[in-house]
């Protein structure tokens, strides 16, 4: 007679820890992103501590273009993983898709500290950084530019280096003027050539959104902000043989600005257009 309590036969066993890196490796098999989503979806319920899992579910979302989503498994992947140079690599794609691009000069930096000589990665860095000066309202060459414009990204990534350099830029404007000032026209003129143009926007559509910074009436700002729009828009069209279907016009005036609008630099930075793609 056996001592003690006997366990009952029915208790299930604890279930096997899932292979993670098993796991990874077939999802990667997999090359419809609808289908790779909804693998990681499972995924990421066994593994959500694996940092391969959360960095693929990030990359899969922002090729998916849900950005915010993207961002926060990136974020997951780099904190379990200090190390992953890709999750910071994908953070600062992130942040320049999203227009923050201080965090992702930072992020760049970080993850070529771990993978130094990373030459898409470097390319990227050399892009935000110019961008981050564009911002600031320092002036930006002709070579710069260009140099943003043939940024070069993952041939996969389902925003081209054209449409990114569209999306990314932006077309600054002195304090109540609606007035195209010369630099703004003539990264106009490079982007407009080259980008609007090209073979692989055929059938785009963008919309070119003007801004303004707080100061002021509302509703005059507003007004101002449509006028820049449109200044915009038909630069491109005239000068660059745009076909003005490709662009729409639209004014947000001054309720969204990108940094607050605490200083005299920040203010110029908010009195800009900029692009977004409709279809």
């Amino acid at each position: 007679m056996l001592c003690g309590l006997a366990l009952p036969a029915f208790l299930p066993l604890p279930a096997p820890a899932a292979d993670c890196k098993k796991i990874a490796e077939e999802i990667s098999q997999e090359r419809d992103l609808i289908a790779r989503r909804d693998l990681l979806a499972t995924a990421i319920k066994q593994c959500a501590k694996d940092p391969e899992i959360n960095f693929m579910q990030g990359y899969s979302l922002e090729r998916l273009r849900d950005y915010n989503n993207a961002l926060r498994y990136y974020v997951t992947a780099s904190t379990l993983d200090p190390k992953q140079a890709k999750a910071f690599f994908g953070l600062g794609d992130i942040y320049m898709v999203t227009d923050k691009v201080q965090n992702a000069v930072t992020a760049y930096e970080k993850g070529l500290s771990l993978d130094p000589g990373n030459k898409r990665a470097e390319k990227s860095l050399e892009s935000a950084r110019i961008k981050l000066k564009a911002q600031r309202g320092e002036s930006v060459s002709s070579e710069e530019a260009v140099t943003v414009l043939f940024a070069e990204k993952s041939k996969d990534r389902e925003i081209s280096p054209i449409e990114a350099t569209i999306l990314r830029l932006l077309i600054l404007f002195p304090d109540k003027s609606a007035g195209l000032p010369e630099e703004g026209a003539d990264q106009l003129s490079i982007v407009g050539a080259r980008a609007f143009t090209s073979h692989d926007l055929q059938g785009a559509v963008f919309e070119v959104i003007g801004n303004t910074d707080d100061s002021g009436d509302a509703k005059a700002n507003l007004a101002i902000s449509r006028k820049r729009a449109e200044a915009v828009r038909n630069y491109l069209i005239k000068n660059c043989n745009i076909d003005a279907k490709k662009l729409q016009v639209a004014a947000h005036g001054q309720t969204q600005p990108i940094v607050p609008n605490s200083t005299e630099q920040n203010r110029k930075i908010n009195n800009r257009v900029e692009f977004r793609r409709l279809k």
